[in-house]
């Protein structure tokens, strides 16, 4: 699994100017950049809290703050400082690059991390520094060194039986649980079959909720949450005219774009339990 960038940069807007000559070299060397000026289409909309957690906590090999006395007072920047200081701590990595244009400390970033003073460089410098350092690095994502399994999805096939009543019906139960270590929002889960309706669409949610839940849904580390989706033969017909071997999983998402597949069912074994 590769990063979504190659590094990320923590700038005061006071800064921008120099800090966007570095973004457009580092890009034109074909450096995959965080740069909030390259993301608006992106962010527009986005709960940046969320986002930029991931941002600056997950998404990348390295970070770059620009350290300055605006940098220390503004809000974002302590934000995004401290996510990054958080990876730093998980992954014992040198994930933070420090770039001071004075000498402000950080509450968190230790003295002793070694940085480029940016009185002595110009931005083309700097820049060129930046690359010779992303070429020695070979740091493996955060979701491969520290969580093998960064969230649990298991696809039950269930049969509701009643002592008076016999078979009830059929249900498909979805359980996710979180193993990221922290929380998430987690969407509804959407269903995708192995071979798609007419040869095209393979992607459904389903209706019958059982259990009174909203999305998305926050989640705790350790936290499971099942939801069950009770089955009509009415409303699943059109899968009878897919082949047997078809088989249907679901799929979970949070708010900031993470994707998890769960295990295989085949379908004609819910059909026949449906009759």
């Amino acid at each position: 699994m590769d990063y979504k960038y190659d590094i990320t940069l923590s700038f005061t807007g006071e800064d921008r100017e120099y800090v966007e000559k570095i973004a457009q070299i580092l890009a034109d060397n074909n450096v995959k950049v965080f740069y909030d000026r390259y993301e608006e289409a992106e962010l527009w909309g986005k709960d940046l809290g969320i986002h930029f957690e991931f941002v600056y906590r997950r998404s990348a090999k390295c970070c770059i703050p620009f350290i300055s006395e605006n940098y220390e007072k503004k809000i974002w920047t302590n934000y995004e400082i401290r996510n990054a200081i958080a990876r730093a701590i998980e992954t014992k990595e040198d994930y933070i690059l420090p770039a001071r244009f004075d000498d402000t400390q950080i509450d968190g970033l230790r003295t002793t991390i070694a940085y480029i003073d940016l009185r002595k460089y110009s931005p083309e410098q700097f820049a060129e520094i930046t690359l010779k350092k992303l070429q020695k690095e070979d740091n493996a994502p955060i979701i491969q060194k520290e969580q093998d399994r960064v969230a649990d999805i298991y696809l039950s096939h269930n049969i509701l039986v009643s002592k008076s009543h016999g078979t009830l019906g059929v249900t498909l139960g979805v359980t996710t649980t979180n193993l990221t270590k922290e929380y998430r929002y987690y969407s509804e889960p959407y269903f995708k079959t192995s071979n798609g309706v007419t040869g095209k669409h393979d992607t459904f949610y389903l209706t019958g909720k059982m259990e009174q839940v909203s999305f998305p849904q926050k989640m705790e580390w350790g936290q499971p949450l099942t939801i069950n989706y009770e089955l009509k033969l009415a409303g699943v017909a059109i899968w009878k005219d897919l082949p047997e071997d078809t088989t249907v999983k679901a799929i979970v998402t949070t708010t900031i774009g993470e994707k998890f597949e769960s295990n295989d069912l085949n379908l004609r074994d819910i059909i026949n339990d449906l009759k």
